[in-house]
């Protein structure tokens, strides 16, 4: 069983690499973990989860949100502030593609810190199957 633990410092300080090294090292596999966005933010973009990150991760697209991989401590806040359950650890199956998928778009995108309204559609939106394929948009959101 994988536990999970918060270590690092607060928003983007410089301490945070020397945390992440920590809490790699703890792990004993030397592998980094994160969470990521998958399909189910596409065209709800709810985004309770972008003020609880204590690091600033989270990077906005026209229509859905990623994390940075590599910039997420793996404290595990977001993933329960997600109405649509789109925030998922990288330790579940399949999430390989979605690890690089979020690392793509979040050097593309601005970075998000303040919760905005949820796109019109989300509540019908959520849930739906398809939506990579069918609704994704590879254009910037404003970020804020």
């Amino acid at each position: 069983m994988i536990r999970r633990a918060a270590v690092g410092s607060p928003r983007g300080s410089a301490g945070d690499q020397a945390g992440r090294a920590v809490r790699v090292a703890a792990w004993g596999d030397g592998v980094p973990m994160t969470f990521v966005v998958t399909d189910n933010c596409i065209a709800c973009k709810y985004t309770d989860c972008v003020e609880v990150c204590p690091v600033d991760c989270f990077y906005e697209g026209e229509n859905m949100l990623v994390i940075h991989p590599d910039e997420c401590i793996d404290c595990g806040v977001c993933e329960p502030e997600c109405p649509a359950d789109a925030i998922k650890p990288d330790t579940e199956p399949n999430m390989e593609a979605w690890v690089e998928f979020n690392r793509k778009y979040s050097v593309a995108w601005p970075v998000i810190v303040t919760k905005k309204d949820p796109l019109p559609d989300a509540e019908a939106r959520d849930g739906e199957t398809g939506k990579l394929e069918r609704l994704f948009s590879p254009r910037a959101g404003t970020g804020g």
